[in-house]
C-alpha cells in the first residue's frame, strides 16, 4: 500500500469512528463551523441595524446549532438546571417564562444605560445566564452578545478556553445574588478599543 493510500484510509478510518483527522469529534468541527457561520451572519444583521431582537437570538442559535439540536431555534421546551460546586440544584426559568423575559432583556441590552460598563454588562450577561433561554448554547451565545455589548462601550473583551473555570465559579456566584466575582472576572479580560495591540 502506498504511503498516500495508507493515510488516506487512516482518516477514513478516523472519520467513521466519529473522529476529524485533528483528532476532535465531528460534533466539535460541526459546533465551530456553526459557531463560525452563525457569528458572520449576526455581525452582518447587526452591522445593518445595530440593535438586538429576540427574532436575531432565535436566527443565531438557529445557524449555531443547525444540525446539532432538534430544537435549534427555538426557546428551551423543558426545564433546566445545573448542579452546584457545594451538590445543590440550581433551576433556572421555567421554560413559561422565558419568552417575555427575553423580549425584556433584549429591551435592556439595547438601551441599558452604563456609568459602569463593566458591572452593567456583568448584571446583563447574569440575567441571560439565570434565564438560561435554550436547551444548548446558551455560554457561547450570552459570551458573544456580551462582547457586543461591550464593544458598544469601546471595550475588548477576550474569553479563552482556559478562562472557563473561573467563569463557571463568577457565574455560580451570581445565582447566589453576588455580581462581584463576575465583575471582577469581565474587569481581568476586558480593555478599552484604544488600548488594543495594533
Amino acid at each position: 500500500m502506498s504511503r498516500r493510500s495508507s493515510s488516506s484510509s487512516r482518516r477514513n478510518d478516523n472519520v467513521l469512528a466519529g473522529r476529524t483527522v485533528s483528532g476532535h469529534s465531528i460534533r466539535e468541527a460541526r459546533e465551530l463551523t456553526n459557531y463560525r457561520g452563525a457569528t458572520g451572519w449576526l455581525i452582518e444583521q447587526l452591522d445593518a441595524s445595530p440593535y438586538l431582537s429576540v427574532d436575531l437570538l432565535l436566527g443565531y442559535h438557529a445557524r449555531l446549532l443547525d444540525t446539532l439540536s432538534e430544537d435549534a431555534g427555538c426557546f428551551k421546551s423543558h426545564e433546566s438546571y445545573t448542579i452546584r460546586s457545594d451538590g445543590t440544584r440550581h433551576g433556572y426559568l421555567h421554560p413559561s417564562q422565558v419568552a417575555p423575559a427575553m423580549q425584556h432583556w433584549v429591551n435592556d441590552f439595547n438601551h441599558e444605560p452604563a456609568p459602569d460598563p463593566l458591572r452593567a454588562g456583568a448584571q446583563l450577561y447574569a440575567r441571560f445566564q439565570q434565564a438560561h433561554p435554550f436547551s444548548d448554547g446558551n455560554g457561547r451565545l450570552g459570551r458573544l452578545l456580551l462582547a457586543y455589548w461591550l464593544h458598544q462601550r469601546g471595550l475588548v473583551f477576550r474569553f479563552f478556553a482556559s478562562d472557563k473555570l473561573e467563569h463557571l465559579r463568577a457565574v455560580e456566584a451570581t445565582n447566589r445574588g453576588d455580581i462581584e466575582p463576575l465583575t471582577e472576572f469581565l474587569r481581568q479580560r476586558t480593555e478599552s478599543v484604544g488600548d488594543e495591540a495594533v
